[in-house]
This record gives C-alpha cells, sequence and structure tokens, in this order.
C-alpha cells in the first residue's frame, strides 16, 4: 500500500486505465480521487457453527483504496489509530461492557427477552484496559493473529463481571473446551468494548449504533462498576450489587465508539470435534507488554485503515462476498435503467 513503483495498487490502476476501465485524466480536468492508495479494508466472515453451514465459499473481502457502504449492516464509525505512521494499528480501549442475551449491534436482542439485557461495566480503568497508563499505549487490532490476548490484569474485574452477568448458575470465564449447543452458545454475553474515538471523524455519524451516545445506559457512573437493566420503556436503571467504592471510572466520551464481539465469534467450535467450544479471549499480557485484538474480534466488520486520516473505520457487516456481488450487480444494473 505504499507509493513506491511497482506497488500493487499501481499495477492495479495502471491495469484498469490500459483496459479502459478508468478514463485518464486530462489536462484540465479534476482528478478522481474516489481511489485513496493510503485506504484499504478488511471484511473477516465468521466461521459458521457446525449447524448453521451454507453452501458457498463463504469468503470476506478485502478492499483496495477504501471501503464500500453496500457491504456495511451499520454506519461506519471511526476509532482513532494511535500511531498512524508507525506501521501498526493500535487503538485505545476506554470501557468494557459485558451485556447479556448475545446479539449484535446491527442485530441487537428484540422482543420480551429485551426487557431483560443487562450492561455491567468491567470495574477497569484505563491503565488495566491497555496494559499501560500512557495515552500513546493501545491494543492492537491484527488480523494476522487468530485469537485475542488483553492484559493479565484485566482479568479479575472481567471474571467478576462475567459471573454477575451468566448469574449463579452460569459457568465461570475460562479457555477450556467444553461441550455446548449452538442455542448455549448464541446465548452467552456479547462482550462491548469502546474504543477512543476520532472526533472528526465522527462529527457526522448523528445516532449510528457503533457511536456511545447511541447507548445511554453506558454513562451511568455512579458507581465503579455499575450494573444496567434496559427496561421495555427504553430507559436506563442501576441496579445489581454494584461495588463498595463511590470513586467513578473515568468518563466515556460521546464521540468514542464501540465494537460488539459476540459469543459466536470469541467462542470457536472445533474442527474435528464438533459441539466442543472454546473461548479464544486471553488475559494474558504482562503489565506494559503488547495487547492484541486478533481476527476473531474483527469478523463480522468491514474495518477500514485509513492511513491519511489516522483513523480506522468500524461497520458490522455479513462479510459475504458472494451477497456483495449480487447486490452489486443489482444495483448497477438499476443505475442503469435510470439512465435509459
Amino acid at each position: 500500500m505504499d507509493n513506491r513503483k511497482g506497488a500493487f495498487w499501481r499495477q492495479l490502476d495502471e491495469h484498469y486505465k490500459k483496459n479502459g476501465f478508468v478514463t485518464p485524466q486530462e489536462d484540465g480536468e479534476e482528478v478522481d480521487d474516489s481511489f485513496d492508495p493510503s485506504q484499504f479494508s478488511l471484511c473477516y466472515s465468521r466461521k459458521p457453527l457446525s449447524n448453521d453451514l451454507k453452501e458457498g465459499v463463504g469468503s470476506g473481502s478485502f478492499t483496495l483504496g477504501g471501503s464500500d457502504e453496500l457491504m456495511h449492516k451499520t454506519d461506519m464509525v471511526y476509532a482513532a489509530n494511535l500511531s498512524p505512521m508507525g506501521g501498526w494499528y493500535p487503538v485505545r480501549i476506554k470501557a468494557m461492557f459485558i451485556k447479556t442475551k448475545g446479539g449484535t449491534l446491527a442485530e441487537p436482542v428484540t422482543g420480551r427477552a429485551a426487557r431483560s439485557v443487562k450492561y455491567l461495566r468491567v470495574n477497569a480503568d484505563e491503565s488495566k484496559l491497555n496494559g499501560s497508563p500512557s495515552p500513546t499505549h493501545g491494543v492492537i487490532l491484527d488480523s494476522g493473529t487468530t485469537d485475542t490476548y488483553l492484559p493479565s490484569a484485566l482479568k479479575g474485574p472481567f471474571q467478576e463481571a462475567w459471573k454477575e452477568a451468566v448469574g449463579d448458575d452460569g459457568q465461570a470465564y475460562d479457555n477450556n473446551a467444553r461441550p455446548r449447543t449452538a442455542e448455549e452458545v448464541k446465548s452467552l454475553p456479547t462482550i462491548l468494548i469502546v474504543l477512543q474515538g476520532h472526533e472528526l471523524g465522527n462529527l457526522h455519524n448523528g445516532d449510528a449504533p457503533g457511536m456511545t451516545k447511541s447507548h445511554p445506559e453506558m454513562f451511568i457512573t455512579d458507581k465503579r462498576r455499575s450494573l444496567f437493566t434496559l427496561e421495555a420503556s427504553g430507559s436506563a436503571t442501576a441496579g445489581g450489587k454494584g461495588t463498595t467504592s463511590d470513586e467513578a471510572l473515568p468518563a466515556i466520551s460521546k464521540t468514542d465508539v464501540v465494537i460488539a464481539v459476540s459469543p459466536e465469534h470469541y467462542m470457536e467450535e472445533s474442527n474435528s470435534e464438533p459441539g466442543i467450544y472454546t473461548a479464544r479471549i486471553y488475559f494474558s499480557e504482562q503489565y506494559g507488554a503488547q495487547s492484541i485484538m486478533g481476527s476473531n474480534v474483527m469478523m463480522g466488520h468491514n474495518l477500514l485503515f485509513d492511513n491519511s486520516h489516522g483513523r480506522i473505520g468500524i461497520a458490522e457487516s455479513d462479510c459475504d462476498h458472494d451477497k456483495y456481488v449480487e447486490e452489486r450487480e443489482k444495483q448497477s444494473q438499476e443505475e442503469e435503467e435510470e439512465r435509459w
């Protein structure tokens, strides 16, 4: 994705122009900047559970030069890239919530079940969440790492919130392989990770599901970690056991963004033993080490790596390339019909 002679994007651009797909710019014409060589998008499809298997390749997509809104199930929101010139893609975690009953931002729990959805904030400040108090130290988004490895200091607070979410009869969070049905997996909590937003990029996002301001329950901070029940009326009320400390956790900004990691993403089904699942978010990194959010956090999202603006775009997506091709062809046909 660099600008050297022979770079892949240059070869592709030259091929398109040579074969008439792109009209070369004449002197005085406005330059077509729709293709930005400093941007690319990755969309990893979710590996289906064994009883959800469908025909087809099931591939995701890799887009050069930007991203295509046709793939998005939610509006794209933007997290700040802490090191836009560093070659990595670190983001700063501002908060973490455990939300009961699964679901995603695009497909939340609905109906009667939604009345008892609970949000629990993990009792950890940014230092524990990122493994360092430095605002320039974040957690790397790394497509080349399959699993997710977070700071070991986060394990206790996460476990406490998890236990409260699943109840006394629920299984404590661990990384042991055990048998589960697909329905049991889908009913596990969704992990909501709040990332430091890119303020300029999010100015016009309004009430996008990926913005924290679309989640009023996240802004009740009367305890260091509070339990929230989203009532049927849509209002949020504090409740639960909470903690004995009244010290407030750092505030969440309304320009911050949310990435939802559903149980189908962090629970991995064994290829050799269908029906055996292992949780693949590990709390193993020593303080000061580099934590990683791997592809199990990224899957189910179209992620735009926008180096020119120092931001990372996030939109939920099916990441279904076959479906995308069909919709693109349908859109092109409709546009052609309108021209005629």
